[in-house]
């Protein structure tokens, strides 16, 4: 029994030993120890901070600096270790502000009520910077580095003798100082701490900073081992770019990675490259370096397996790929490929993984994710010919589960309607030609007489080159035009006709974006015929555009353009005013309203003409955000005979506009100025649009 109880007493002094968790000796002192039953105490509450002797700063200001320690007091209550946090952050906040003798103390005045005082000292500026043993770089460039953390912080502040002392960015800046010694080829310069000496009667400081710069290291002698597979001369040229300069560990890697890069390219799919050097063995800072290059074999794309698709046939991803089978493997060609396939809008998601099988081939998995492919829109617009816009569209990605593109598209505004189904096929016949099949219909009430038109237009296009696309295309369309008020109704010419024409057009086009260009131009030109006894008018037309897109700052930009066109009968009867050529308008010469430059009737209505011509200056500047403004000159004339086509009757305009940039475009807001209007002319006018004016 004895033994029972001595039992019993030892493992009741064990759990008493062993139900505190093993970090902490003593969990709670004995009168601490909260009463059984009783709730948790709750350590949320809301902090009173009351700051003294602050001039320099707002109350909110100060608050700012520290609200992270105040966060953290609110959550977890406040003792002595949070609230020297504090004292210590409200100090480094002066600092940073340039007050490098702030010092502040605190008081815990009660549970939820911090005092913080703060003697501010003087605020201290940036005054003289000396180097001491720079020869590589002049001053000017190593101040530019050691202030360059400081001029982040106040990037308004241009004088150096204005800037703020922030002690800690004064040393992030001799850290830069380092970094540009050794991107430099000088792997072995030293720089000291920054001596920063303050002067409180001028409230400045002198910064000091000592460089050991040692040597400029360059790459040496190149040697190249292994089976490199190609000839010295040419691998030599291949990181010529990278070897020319100074030597730094970070420009052999990149030379090795340039090598390996250049292999895989040309088919060498295991290819191996590992680079090395050895600085004990540089002489006068020439560092021998050597490639160790194993090419491997040259291996071909095979085979293609497609996994995810639910949708889209397997066999339209298995096509897209056919083209590549039997050639030699090149990472372009993949990238090419998964561009193409991401710019269907099928997919959410597109993974394409080579694989190497036997015979030196690769196959590629392909796993794809796919997006929904059906979708409805509506939208509303305005624009200042048309008015009030609506639209109601419907867009199939994978009409007949065959991966082209299927759409409707209905709009109707203050001057009409217009009906539109469009088929594409990006891939006609598995070629690499696109056929877009368009069939629309419209009604438009225009400026001395309304249309109805309906037609159908095939185009056949192919790129040449990445930015070189040529189309061929046919157009046929009936027309009928009614309600005519132009005088005498003879100026109008046939006013139920039907066309058939055939036509080319080719593009150039290297701008950096279609729908907000800044850089890079366009060159379009077509030719269209429509010959007699085909259609009930026949005419040889032909256009021509360039524009030309310069960045002037990182946010502004100059652009250029240039349009002409011309249209000449081939019988002897006049051209139905509908294919006659009009100028004015948001997107030609702004201080005419929209088609209104050019001949008119007795009663101001215009009439068009065989030619035209457009040339536009803009420079574009940011205003606030995506916000810009515009000032632009506009010039053009119409022509009445082809035979007459020139830039004789020019007509312009001088004005400015603001700017919205989005995804789809520009909105533009325009105010073209008339310098010289005629009678019954306008002094200028008003456009509102949306996309490119030219």
């Amino acid at each position: 029994m004895r033994r029972l109880l001595l039992f019993l007493a030892l493992a009741g002094v064990a759990l008493a030993q062993t139900d505190a968790p093993p970090e902490l000796d003593q969990p709670f002192a004995p009168d601490s120890m909260p009463p059984i039953g009783a709730p948790p105490v709750n350590l949320h509450g809301n902090l009173k901070v009351v700051f003294s002797g602050a001039t320099s700063f707002s109350e909110a200001a100060l608050r700012q600096g520290i609200a992270r320690q105040i966060r953290t007091i609110e959550e977890l209550g406040l003792d002595e270790p949070d609230a020297y946090d504090a004292m210590f952050f409200l100090e480094s906040f002066y600092r940073k502000h340039g007050y490098a003798q702030a010092e502040g103390t605190y008081a815990i005045v009660g549970p939820w009520e911090l005092h913080l005082t703060i003697e501010e000292g003087p605020l201290f500026h940036v005054g003289s910077v000396n180097f001491i043993g720079n020869h590589a770089f002049d001053a000017a460039t190593l101040t530019k580095y050691l202030l360059g953390p400081i001029r982040e912080r106040y990037p308004r502040i241009r004088d150096n003798l204005r800037l703020p002392l922030v002690e800690a960015d004064i040393f992030s800046g001799a850290d830069l100082v380092r970094r540009l010694y050794a991107s430099s080829g000088y792997l072995e310069a030293e720089v000291d701490p920054p001596v920063i000496n303050l002067d409180t009667a001028q409230t400045s400081a002198t910064i000091e900073l000592t460089i050991r710069e040692g040597i400029a290291y360059r790459f040496g002698d190149i040697r190249f081992t292994g089976e490199p597979g190609l000839p010295r001369e040419e691998l030599l040229s291949v990181i010529a770019k990278q070897t020319q300069d100074v030597y730094t560990d970070g420009r052999l890697a990149a030379a090795g990675r340039t090598l390996d890069d250049y292999l895989t390219k040309r088919g060498h799919f295991l290819a191996t490259v590992v680079p090395s050097s050895d600085l004990t063995a540089a002489r006068d800072g020439q560092v021998p370096v050597t490639f160790h290059i194993e090419a491997g074999a040259v291996f071909r794309f095979d085979g293609v397996t497609v996994t995810g698709t639910e949708g889209v046939r397997p066999s339209f991803i298995q096509k897209r790929m056919q083209r590549l089978t039997g050639q030699v493997y090149s990472p372009r060609a993949i990238d090419k490929t998964f561009r193409e396939l991401i710019q269907t809008g099928l997919f959410r998601n597109v993974r394409i993984t080579p694989e190497v099988i036997p015979g030196d081939q690769v196959r590629l998995d392909v796993t794809v994710e796919e997006a929904l492919p059906k979708e409805f829109g509506f939208g509303l617009g305005y624009a200042s010919f048309y008015g009030g816009i609506v639209s109601l569209s419907y867009r199939d990605l994978n009409f007949l589960r065959n991966g082209r593109p299927f759409s409707v598209n209905l709009e109707a505004n203050q001057r009409g309607f217009t009906g539109e189904v469009l088929y594409t096929d990006p891939w006609f016949l598995d070629s690499d030609y696109e056929l877009r099949l368009r069939l629309y219909a419209l009604n438009e009430r225009l400026k001395g007489y309304s249309k109805n038109e309906i037609g159908f237009r095939p185009t056949l296009s192919r790129h040449l080159a990445s930015h070189w696309k040529v189309s061929g295309f046919v157009n046929a369309k009936a027309v009928v035009t009614y309600d005519v008020e132009i005088e005498p109704e003879s100026l109008v010419g046939k006013t139920d006709y039907s066309v058939f024409s055939i036509g080319l057009s080719q593009t150039v086009d290297y701008r950096n974006n279609p729908a907000l260009p800044t850089r890079g131009f366009i060159f379009s030109t077509s030719i269209e015929v429509a010959p007699a006894g085909v259609g009930e008018v026949s005419f040889v037309r032909g256009l021509a555009r360039f524009s030309y897109y310069l960045p002037i700052t990182a946010r502004s930009a100059l652009a250029l353009g240039a349009r002409g066109g011309v249209i000449a009968p081939l019988s002897n009867q006049e051209l139905p005013i509908d294919e006659r050529f009009f100028n004015g308008g948001a997107t030609t010469v702004r201080s005419f309203s929209e088609l209104t430059l050019g001949p008119k009737d007795r009663a101001g209505y215009p009439l068009g003409g065989e030619g035209f011509t457009v040339f536009n200056i803009e420079y574009t500047f940011p205003l606030i955000g995506d916000l810009y403004g515009a000032v632009f000159v506009d010039a053009g004339n119409v022509i009445a005979d082809a035979g007459d086509f020139g830039i004789e009757e020019m007509r312009y305009a001088v004005g400015a506009g603001l700017r919205y940039n989005l995804p789809i475009g520009a909105l533009r807001f325009d105010y073209g100025l008339n310098p010289s209007p005629r009678d019954g002319e306008a002094q200028g006018a008003f456009h509102f649009a949306v996309g490119v004016a030219f």
